[in-house]
């Protein structure tokens, strides 16, 4: 303890431990110094409960973690988030958890993805929630029968009363959460591209078993008891996602080439999000900067990668989220690499063709609200963005303050741009071109791509005019009526 000040051992902060600190340092000599005192301290008898207390946040496994702190730190990832394979390596040497992440926190954290769970649990930020297998019980009392079931009429009698994307669920997991992402130590190698600590982990026998297997997500898989899921299945996220959202492409390779990673991974703890590695780096990361554009091109040509793979429950292909943006080069890259091309992409499990999708306005704010028309027949949105939320309140708790007409209205209307505009019609003409559109097709409510188009703020007559020269198109303008009894033409005009 002589090598040690008093601004070394304060312990009064609630975000950080002494020992957290000291692994962030280049210098190793204080956190040497608290491995040294704690290894010896501990060896003492009769210490009382405070000492032990005082003792634990000094020592290599002195975490903070939880939802009652919501952050999920601890000595070994701050070493790792350093950039210090030495640090690392002292606190595993003197026993820390090769996980970096307690399994019960990592648990309580994913709880907050499972489809089908009370509301309450997409804004519980400071609190744990009820266990795992109590949640899920309560899925099923849903009838949610198994996580990757087909949708319910429920959950799409819910879709109907507010604005949801068209890749997930009305509540984006994690989308009101005020906490940290929950991450193992494995993960946050892969996000700062340090493989020396990864290797490291590894060694240690941090636990990968979710990652490194070929398998596919099942009805059985869902099944397991809580306690057989390890941290790697119970993580929302994976080595393989990390590296790709921060652009790290030679992490990317190791994992791939080196560790025998999957380029197929969906969380299993998360299903309404799990999306494939391809899909994830298209929706969730942005394919403009070029780490991730280099990452891509990597995953692409892998011998292993199933490039045609689909979200579970939504089925949504990668050229599904390609067509979300309004950057007609991103849907023409990805088509011309991906086996089968446009036709791979099929419909999603809400009935979304690739027009669909390229048709369907934004958010909330990009539709004529004021139309009852196209209030109750316009409920979904194109935005990749989690964050963006089309009600103040969750879903469905917002459906006893408002209407399916009145969702949208309390927020100021952003209509198109003549730039989004021209960026649309060479993205329709694209599927144009191919020729393999359908202009008839119906998602589940009934919608066609007209009804889209006609719903939306300063939509270009231009782009109406062309999708309705589609064979078939000018019948579907006049007569195609949804399931509220509403046809394109009738939505049209602001």
């Amino acid at each position: 303890m002589d090598r040690l000040t008093a601004d070394d051992l304060d312990d009064s902060c609630d975000d950080d431990t002494p020992i957290i600190r000291a692994a962030a340092k280049s210098n190793p000599a204080i956190l040497e110094a608290l491995l040294a005192h704690h290894a010896k301290a501990s060896a003492e008898e009769n210490l009382s409960y405070r000492e032990l207390s005082r003792l634990e946040r000094l020592g290599p496994g002195a975490t903070i973690s939880g939802t009652a702190c919501n952050i999920f730190r601890s000595p070994l990832k701050s070493a790792i988030r350093a950039h210090l394979p030495h640090n690392a390596r002292l606190l595993l040497a003197a026993g820390a958890n090769p996980d970096g992440i307690h399994r019960i926190c990592m648990s309580d954290y994913s709880v907050r993805w499972i489809r089908g769970r009370h509301f309450r649990d997409d804004v519980t930020s400071f609190a744990s929630c009820k266990p795992r297998d109590i949640v899920l019980a309560n899925a099923r009392r849903k009838g949610i029968s198994h996580q990757l079931c087909p949708l319910t009429q429920a959950e799409l009698d819910e879709r109907s009363y507010g604005f949801p994307r068209f890749w997930t669920e009305p509540n984006v997991p994690g989308q009101r959460l005020q906490m940290e992402k929950a991450l193992t130590a494995l993960e946050v190698a892969a996000q700062v591209g340090d493989v020396e600590s990864l290797d490291m982990l590894r060694a240690a026998g941090a636990d990968e078993t979710a990652w490194v297997k070929e398998v596919s997500l099942d009805e059985k898989q869902f099944q397991l008891d809580d306690a057989e899921w390890s941290v790697s299945y119970l993580s929302t996220s994976s080595p393989v996602h990390e590296a790709i959202a921060a652009g790290q492409q030679s992490m990317l390779r190791h994992l791939l080439s080196t560790c025998g990673y999957s380029p197929n991974y969906r969380p299993y703890a998360a299903p309404t999000v799990a999306l494939p590695p391809l899909s994830y780096a298209i929706a969730r990361c942005n394919p403009s900067d070029p780490g991730v554009q280099r990452c891509i091109v990597d995953l692409l040509s892998h011998p292993k990668l199933d490039a045609n793979l689909r979200t579970p429950i939504f089925n949504v292909h990668a050229l599904h989220f390609a067509t979300a943006y309004h950057d007609p080069g991103i849907l023409l890259w990805l088509a011309t690499r991906v086996p089968g091309g446009y036709n791979a992409a099929g419909t999603t499990a809400l009935g979304h063709t690739l027009l669909h999708i390229a048709c369907l306005p934004l958010t909330a704010t990009q539709t004529v609200a004021r139309n009852p028309h196209v209030a109750k027949s316009i409920h979904c949105a194109r935005t990749l963005d989690s964050k963006w939320k089309p009600h103040r309140l969750p879903s469905p708790l917002h459906i006893e303050f408002s209407t399916a007409e009145a969702i949208g209205l309390g927020y100021k209307l952003t209509p198109m741009t003549v730039v989004e505009q021209l960026a649309q019609q060479a993205k329709i003409r694209i599927l144009v071109d191919w020729a393999g559109v359908d202009v008839r097709a119906k998602d589940v409510e009934g919608n066609t791509a007209l009804h889209y188009l006609a719903g939306t703020l300063n939509m270009s007559e231009d782009t109406v005019e062309m999708v309705r020269q589609i064979e078939g198109g000018e019948e579907v303008w006049e007569k195609s009526e949804n399931c509220y009894g509403v046809t394109p033409k009738m939505m049209w005009g602001e």
